[in-house]
């Protein structure tokens, strides 16, 4: 029998002496030793005496360890010892890390010195990130530090209070190297941390009862750990005596649905973290077309007419959701694009086309990096690749662009044909679609144009809600200027 990697158990008499201690490392041999003297920890020794039914205390020595410990009474209520349970501070920085790979996270004690940290720096260097006593005063429950770091690259630090429960156990910080989205984001981190470390102290719980006798009962509480562990939060240990064993799986079956919540709410904040990291970059999207107002409501047309014929193409959910998104963002690369070139009111020079070609690759080099944006990566990439291999940046052909590309390709040439351009007035839907029939087999894949076509009823209709009842008066069919010049770089 071997103990969840990483979790330190110990079981100490009334006296606070170590009756076993057990740190696990998985499929490795558990490391084993008793008989020491661990009545000095923090408040041990309180708990021990009666005077608390729980106590948490970090220990800085030979290896920082932050520990939850629970009293341990016989049958007749009688207090007999305790047993804690805890974690190394290094093994928990690793997994925020792992969690979080553009954050670092920084433990600190009451005195501001670092216990340990996942910046890329020895320990020879902590003692540059010490906190002075003026930032550890104004570090409260209602209000954090923002200090800015230079160790293991350039960052903004959060600096937090560490409590668990009632005890304070010193500072936490939280390094972010994005600057641009800390401002939005930093508070949502916070939360994040102490969810994600409050839930690790709960899991570590379910470890304690590996370290109980073999017995029938414990064997029934291991079995429960190991379905709980795979993700089973809905099972509970049946209680089939009532001496200590008894206590022990009732107090289990209790951490398991205080588990089940906390799971359900770090989800939900990590759901909420998800949708900020979009709405900052749905506000640079936006952001690009407040710098030309004849591009006004743009994304938003493209997303409706490229949903349309994706449905009729039969796409799934999931592909049509990667669509909505990269609808959006198609055109975020512009934002690198200079305004003479952007708002030019002319056919554009040689050079400037190329210039203007580069937005696609600019785009997806600012997405890149954001994991749950990875299937909108190529739609962005590819939306100005042709049929026939004559597109950008690529020259991608046929099936080699992505489906969802070749639908944006062509709900993009709809929308900038039949909208006002600085260089031309917008044009009718059926210019439009005859355009795009034009280009059947040259700039657009066959099969999107058909869907085009089915669904040509309810993009009239969009069009038409649009606008209003504003009557334009557009060139006839033959002038396909306009649109060719977008398919180039507009």
């Amino acid at each position: 029998m071997t103990v969840h990697p990483n979790v330190v158990i110990e079981a100490v008499d009334i006296s606070g002496r170590e009756i076993v201690g057990v740190v696990g490392h998985g499929a490795l041999a558990d490391a084993v030793t008793q008989n020491r003297d661990l009545s000095g920890w923090p408040g041990l020794s309180y708990m021990l005496s009666g005077g608390g039914t729980t106590v948490d205390l970090l220990t800085a020595a030979p290896r920082p360890a932050v520990f939850t410990g629970l009293p341990v009474r016989n049958a007749a209520g009688a207090l007999i010892g305790a047993i804690l349970i805890g974690d190394y501070l290094d093994d928990l920085a690793g997994a925020i890390k792992a969690s979080l790979p553009r954050d670092d996270i920084t433990f600190y004690d009451v005195n501001g010195q670092v216990l340990t940290t996942s910046l890329g720096i020895s320990p020879g260097q902590w003692s540059t990130l010490a906190l002075d006593g003026t930032t550890r005063g104004r570090v409260n429950p209602t209000s954090v530090v923002e200090l800015s770091r230079l160790a293991g690259g350039p960052g903004m630090e959060i600096v937090s209070p560490w409590t668990l429960r009632t005890a304070n156990l010193g500072y936490l910080g939280t390094v972010a190297s994005s600057a641009g989205l800390l401002a939005d984001t930093n508070q949502l981190r916070i939360i994040l941390v102490t969810l994600f470390l409050a839930g690790v102290l709960f899991t570590l719980a379910i470890g304690i009862w590996l370290a109980r006798r073999i017995t029938r009962p414990v064997h029934r509480l291991v079995e429960a750990t190991r379905l709980v562990s795979a993700g089973d939060l809905e099972h509970q240990a049946p209680v089939t005596t009532r001496d200590e064993i008894g206590e022990l799986t009732d107090s289990f079956n209790q951490m398991t649905r205080s588990l089940k919540e906390k799971s359900a709410s770090l989800r939900t904040t990590m759901t909420q973290l998800q949708d900020t990291y979009l709405m900052t970059i749905e506000a640079l999207a936006a952001a690009v077309e407040a710098r030309d107002p004849y591009t006004h409501g743009h994304t938003q047309r493209v997303e409706e007419y490229a949903v349309i014929m994706a449905k009729a193409l039969g796409s799934t959910e999931a592909e049509i959701s990667a669509l909505r998104r990269a609808s959006v963002l198609h055109d975020i690369g512009k934002i690198g694009i200079e305004d003479v070139i952007l708002r030019k009111q002319a056919r554009l020079e040689p050079d400037e086309a190329l210039r203007m070609q580069k937005h696609p690759v600019i785009g997806v080099d600012m997405l890149k990096g954001i994991d749950f944006l990875d299937p909108v990566l190529p739609l962005v990439r590819h939306h100005h690749e042709r049929w026939d291999g004559n597109g950008y940046p690529d020259q991608l052909r046929e099936d080699e662009i992505p489906m969802g590309a070749r639908i944006l390709a062509v709900a993009d040439a709809l929308d900038a044909m039949t909208s006002d351009r600085p260089y031309r007035a917008a044009r009718t839907f059926e210019y439009a679609k005859t355009e795009i029939l034009k280009g059947s087999a040259t700039h657009f894949d066959p099969e999107v144009v058909t869907a085009f076509i089915k669904s040509q009823r309810q993009i009239e209709d969009l069009l038409r809600a649009a606008a209003g009842e504003e009557m334009h008066h557009h060139p006839e069919a033959d002038d396909v200027g306009g649109w060719r010049l977008h398919v180039v770089g507009r």
